[in-house]
Order: C-alpha cells, then sequence, then structure tokens
C-alpha cells in the first residue's frame, strides 16, 4: 500500500513539473515609445532647425513606455530626473543598459506606418540628451512620426489632417472671437481635424517655424490648442499657457487595440525640450502624459 501511494506521488509529482507554467498577466505589458523625425528640430532638444536627415535616415528619441491598459510611464531619463542625483544615476543606467545598444522599432503612426526603424548606439550629452541616429526601410516616412519596440499593442489609427479651405476658413472666423483677449492673431495659424476615441476635435497651432521669415514674426504669439465647434462657434478645451517662449508642434497620433487614442506633440522652450500626450480620460479631454527630453 506504502509503495502504491510513493508511486502514485512520483506520478503526479512528475506530470506537474511536465505542465506548461500557468499563464502570466499581461496587463502590465509595456512597449518603448520614440519619436523618429527627418526634421532634427522635433528631438534632441530642439536644436537644428531647418536641418533634415537624408534620405533613409532619421532621428531617434525615446520618450515613455506605454502599458497595455493605456498609461504611460516615464523611462529613467528626462527632464523630470534630471534635477536630482538619484535621476541622474537612473538616467545614466538607462543609457549603459539601453541607449548604449542598437535597437529596432516599428513606426505605428500614419506617416510611415509599418516602417522598421534601426536606432544606432546613442550616448548622453552634457545637457542630459539622448537623442540617436538610425536608418528605415520599408516604408516612406515624409516627415516624422511614433515608433515602437512592439506593435502587439496598436493598430492603425486615423491620421490627423489638415483642413480644408472651406473648413479652415470657418474656423478662422470663430476664432477672431477670442481675439485680442486669448489670440493676438488668427494669422499663420495651422489648424488640424483630429479624432480621438470618437471625439471630433481641431487643432490649432502656430509655432516658430510655422511662421519663421514672416514679417510679423517679432511680436506673433506660438499657440497650442485643441477645442471642438458647436453650431459654427469655437470652444477651447485646452490652451497653451505659456504662448511667448514655448513652441509646442504635433507629432502623430497613435490607436491602441483596446481602443484608446492619444496625440503626442514634442514642446521646446529656449533651455528644454519634452513631450505631452492628449487622450481622453473621464469622457473629457485631458493631458494624460508630460515628459521625457532634456535640458541645459
Amino acid at each position: 500500500m506504502n509503495r502504491l501511494c510513493i508511486g502514485l506521488l512520483l506520478i503526479a509529482v512528475v506530470a506537474f513539473a511536465q505542465q506548461p507554467p500557468a499563464p502570466v498577466s499581461t496587463q502590465d505589458t509595456s512597449v518603448l515609445l520614440a519619436v523618429v523625425s527627418r526634421d532634427a528640430s522635433m528631438v534632441s532638444g530642439g536644436i537644428g532647425q531647418g536641418l533634415w536627415a537624408g534620405r533613409g535616415s532619421i532621428y531617434v528619441e525615446p520618450m515613455a513606455r506605454l502599458t497595455q491598459s493605456g498609461d504611460w510611464v516615464d523611462i529613467p531619463c528626462g527632464i523630470d530626473q534630471e534635477s536630482t542625483s538619484t535621476g541622474r544615476k537612473g538616467c545614466l543606467k538607462f543609457v549603459r543598459d539601453y541607449l548604449s545598444k542598437q535597437h529596432t522599432y516599428t513606426v505605428v503612426s500614419t506617416d510611415g506606418e509599418g516602417a522598421m526603424v534601426q536606432a544606432k548606439p546613442g550616448t548622453l550629452s552634457e545637457c542630459f540628451d539622448y537623442g540617436e541616429t538610425g536608418t528605415y526601410s520599408g516604408a516612406a516616412i515624409a516627415k516624422w512620426g511614433l515608433a515602437a519596440s512592439s506593435t502587439e499593442l496598436f493598430s492603425t489609427s486615423d491620421s490627423l489632417r489638415p483642413l480644408s479651405v472651406e473648413d479652415a476658413a470657418q474656423i478662422r472666423k470663430a476664432l477672431t472671437a477670442f481675439t485680442p483677449k486669448k489670440l493676438d492673431s488668427v494669422q499663420y495659424l495651422r489648424l488640424f481635424s483630429l479624432k480621438l476615441e470618437g471625439q471630433e476635435l481641431v487643432v490649432v497651432q502656430r509655432a516658430f517655424t510655422d511662421y519663421a521669415g514672416k514679417p510679423e514674426q517679432n511680436w506673433l504669439k506660438q499657440i497650442f490648442a485643441i477645442g471642438v465647434t458647436e453650431h459654427g462657434r469655437f470652444r477651447f478645451l485646452h490652451w497653451k499657457e505659456n504662448i511667448d517662449d514655448e513652441e509646442e508642434r504635433v507629432v502623430g497620433t497613435i490607436h491602441m487595440k483596446n481602443g484608446r487614442d492619444f496625440l503626442i506633440t514634442t514642446v521646446s522652450d529656449p533651455e528644454s525640450q519634452w513631450f505631452r500626450v492628449y487622450g481622453i480620460r473621464d469622457g473629457k479631454l485631458a493631458l494624460v502624459y508630460s515628459g521625457g527630453g532634456s535640458a541645459c
């Protein structure tokens, strides 16, 4: 009887050992997002106005990690981490463990979707700038976009489109109600239509690059706002407060398989550069992430 029990116990132990491990929850699965751009001024501290990468070449800047549930997580290097010794140590570790190695990303935003980006090993500058250079293939990238270390969380996003001449004229007319209280002028504004989780929005942008070289460049403000049109009237949902020396420009949008949508922008001022992410929270437009980048 004892031998029979021992034998059955051994069989059970062997059978348990041969079973595949229980599936691990993927709730915390995350991918690393990077901004990729042929325009150097979109990354790496916003320097290099007018400097474009050659054909097949690209600038790459890691920005944050995105979880399966749609939460944004700082990488251990960025303007929020550089102000403390602990943060700087974490940044150095990130460069040593991650940035110093070659990485492959796949473009998940509309411009260049599916393109494979090979980022070369990067270094850390004295301003804690960790932008990289690389090459891309498989699809054309006209300007800039978002690339991910894995595409498992994403599906095709709706493109962010410049408004037609007719629609833009209507929006500009509606915006005149906000001059001079909010807007100094409706000149040289760039207007985009955008859909986030089913909500139709309008992005209003005027960065320095949108009016550089114009006679009015000495007094025009740098505008970034998001709003909606209702019955022919425009209503602001978001307004960038610093319109004097902070430039904010659209990078692109991404769409997750779980239905979440995000708009990503790059922001720069005379001393720093970082990223902002806008999404829908509790049914309303919200700034859901701000971070990454570098500062001197």
